[in-house]
């Protein structure tokens, strides 16, 4: 590569790029944060070049929305938090993210750069699915990373479960690509894929998986749905047999006498009671909640069970930081208010996806049906608010709402990259 190859290098080109090591360097030191942080300056960058560009693009006011529909629930909740400091912090850096969302609406306009993007998540999961399955069969994967003390599979996510859960949240990304190709191949990628999440031993994950599979279903005939079918059972069933995690959490509907608190909290691993003291927290700050951040600090205040073993020198190493449900964290740190933003947001989503024409909201489909995996509300998953699991979410609306676009996007490769602020 000489220089004048790296002075042809378009911001989009970049932009795209760092949209893929959102995905691919999470596993990594730092995460997403790096590629957050020169994206956001990418968006500043455009703010201050192209400021009334931006405000002419429907597609970017959508994202204002969106947005603002999060963030500022924050802002207003704020002075009653119960840690206003760190509740501050955290809506001061989401700003970045506002930044970092403006420069990937502008660098995923054009159909040839997302399909750019899919296509390379696809590669990315493609090789983080191999190295689970070697990380299970050798016993180390790729990079010499033992599987965790329980025999969980994390590839290169060494520590934690993040591999499974972003491998079931961006499954339809990586069906999308497959569906390119042989059905072969697709039940072929799908059963390797749902092998790994299995072993990664998380069952929210697990749930993501079965979410995402129903999706592609439309997708075929009623022959290939019976046989997808069949393949997803049989694949959990063999998965969960090799799991010894998988296996003791199964285990625990033998352990059930009736339904009743204390059984159902059982089965899902102490849920119920965390739900109950986030529901607590809802109850006595109804309109702002105990603050962005202050989860963990209230917790101890609000707990009302005796043996719950979340609380401070409790049985639950750790603690507990969040609710382990999206709509119940954020109701329980930001009121009602934030609760209503975020209920908010996806009503639009789904009203810009319907309005949208056949050909838009196929393009933004593999964006959008990841975005509902991810925040399908009778599951388990992540504080939002996080450096590895906003920036993910981030993109997918992005991704969604680029695809959507406000039909005067026409897909003219590199003539269309040209020139990003025309419309």
């Amino acid at each position: 590569m000489n220089w004048q190859t790296v002075r042809n290098i378009t911001h989009v080109e970049i932009g795209r790029f760092l949209a893929l090591m959102l995905v691919a360097w999470s596993p990594f030191m730092g995460g997403a944060r790096l590629p957050s942080l020169l994206l956001a300056l990418m968006g500043l960058w455009l703010v201050v070049a192209r400021r009334q560009t931006l405000i002419d693009n429907p597609a970017l006011r959508r994202w204002g929305w969106v947005f603002g529909l999060l963030w500022i629930p924050m802002v207003l909740t704020t002075p009653n938090s119960l840690e206003w400091q760190r509740s501050s912090s955290i809506a001061g850096v989401m700003l970045a993210y506002f930044l970092a969302g403006i420069a990937l609406m502008q660098v995923l306009r054009a159909d040839a750069d997302r399909r750019w993007l899919v296509k390379w998540i696809a590669i990315v999961l493609l090789v983080w699915v191999a190295d689970g399955l070697i990380q299970y069969g050798f016993g180390r994967d790729l990079l010499g990373i033992p599987r965790d003390p329980e025999g969980r599979v994390m590839g290169f996510f060494e520590g934690d479960l993040r591999l499974s859960l972003f491998l079931a949240v961006l499954l339809p990304l990586l069906l999308h690509q497959i569906l390119k190709t042989r059905l072969l191949w697709v039940f072929a990628v799908f059963v390797a894929t749902s092998i790994v999440v299995v072993l990664g031993g998380s069952r929210g994950a697990l749930l993501m998986l079965v979410i995402a599979a129903v999706g592609v279903y439309w997708r075929f005939s009623l022959r290939y749905k019976i046989v997808l079918s069949a393949v997803l059972l049989l694949t959990m069933a063999a998965s969960i047999s090799l799991s010894p995690v998988m296996q003791e959490r199964m285990t625990r509907f033998d352990m059930t006498s009736g339904v009743n608190f204390k059984t159902i909290d059982t089965l899902l691993s102490g849920r119920l009671t965390i739900w109950e003291t986030a529901l607590n927290m809802l109850k006595d700050r109804p309109l702002t909640g105990v603050g962005v951040g202050g989860f963990a600090d209230a917790y101890d205040h609000y707990s009302t069970r005796p043996d719950d073993p979340f609380r401070k020198g409790g049985g639950y190493t750790g603690g507990v930081y969040h609710a382990h449900q999206l709509y119940i964290s954020i109701a329980a740190e930001t009121g009602l208010i934030g609760l209503a933003g975020i209920v908010v947001i996806y009503v639009l989503c789904i009203i810009w996806y319907l309005r949208a024409s056949r050909e838009r909201r196929e393009a933004a489909s593999p964006f959008a049906f990841s975005l509902f995996v991810a925040s399908f509300p009778i599951n388990s998953q992540p504080v939002l608010f996080t450096h590895w699991w906003f920036p993910l979410n981030v993109l997918l609306m992005c991704g969604m709402l680029a695809a959507l676009g406000d039909g005067r996007i026409s897909d003219t490769g590199k003539a269309a990259r040209a020139a990003p602020a025309t419309a």
